[in-house]
């Protein structure tokens, strides 16, 4: 039986990154096969060969070409490696019971998100776990790079060579209240805009915040705020028992105005809303898994498809 203690304590990365720097004979091709940067080959190379006593590889003309110690690590290690695939691709095959972590905004309404989830909870072996990220303080390439997720819906915009980053759907912004709201009919002036009181949703995202400040300063005043939250939901159920006003993504007004009685309110004079983004980060290594590879081309989002093509 294996030492656990002695493995905990050995960074088993470094023999991956060693297998394919020897099956490339080259640092900057093991680099881009793995999705991180010839640096990082470097470095853990480095560390290798303190741990083994051995240079490794030595130059060889234009190139590198293995040491003995290489040659028989290699050995060793190619069967090993191509037993841990099997194990690792015969659990994704089994009837055992997976998780699968999404973080996200609390956009649920979204058709393209609910038909990405009701993928998910098609396979009856699958447990899905969705974390709302306003709760969270980790930025996105954190919560990746961690693997605590291996899908996030941001409305930001991630640039990172390891993370696939894409346009996923979009989320139009519309003023609302309630039915019977004694001063606003379906149409208000922004006057009359000025003396009502409002609700601020409450996030993290940089598109919200932004688009909050340009309308406050197209209206010329700031909005008299009476109740902020992080809580989409909360928000429609304040307005549908108060007079405030809020600004609220139009799909989700769609389907719960007839529940919560709201009605739309349209400006005399044009006060232009926004249509927010949001995207999909996933890790571009998680397309080795077959399991989660099959995911991504089932979700019928033509954007995903499109980039997924760019990339191969």
């Amino acid at each position: 039986m294996a030492n656990l203690y002695n493995l905990k304590r050995f960074d088993l990365n470094l023999l991956i990154i060693f297998e394919c720097i020897y099956q490339n004979l080259s640092i900057s091709k093991a680099a881009q096969t793995l999705f991180i940067t010839p640096s990082a080959v470097s470095q853990s190379l480095q560390r290798l060969r303190v741990q083994l006593n051995d240079p490794l590889f030595v130059r060889s003309g234009k190139g590198i070409t293995p040491t003995t110690v290489a040659d028989n690590l290699h050995l060793h290690l190619d069967e090993n490696l191509n037993s841990l695939e099997q194990t690792i691709n015969i659990m994704g095959k089994t009837e055992l019971k997976k998780r699968f972590v999404v973080y996200g905004p609390q956009f649920h309404a979204l058709p393209k998100l609910t038909q990405f989830m009701n993928i998910l909870l098609e396979d009856p072996n699958l447990e899905v776990a969705y974390h709302d990220t306003a709760a969270e303080s980790e930025e996105i390439e954190g919560i990746m790079n961690y693997r605590k997720a291996d899908v996030v819906f941001t409305m930001e915009q991630c640039n990172n060579r390891s993370l696939v980053c894409v346009p996923f759907c979009e989320s139009p912004v519309l003023l609302m209240c309630r039915q019977d709201h004694p001063r606003l009919g379906d149409s208000a002036t922004p006057e009359q805009l000025s003396k009502e009181r409002f609700t601020l949703f409450q996030t993290r995202e940089h598109q919200v915040k932004e688009f909050q400040k340009v309308y406050d300063s197209a209206r010329l005043t700031e909005r008299e705020i009476a109740f902020t939250s992080s809580s989409l939901m909360t928000i429609f159920n304040v307005v549908h028992h108060s007079d405030l006003v809020a600004l609220a993504p139009r799909l989700i007004f769609n389907k719960l105005k007839d529940t919560l009685k709201l009605k739309e309110i349209s400006t005399t004079t044009p006060m232009p809303m926004p249509t927010f983004t949001l995207y999909m980060v996933y890790s571009r290594s998680s397309m080795n898994l077959p399991f989660f590879a099959d995911i991504i081309k089932r979700t019928t989002c033509p954007q995903i498809i499109h980039a997924e093509n760019e990339l191969s």
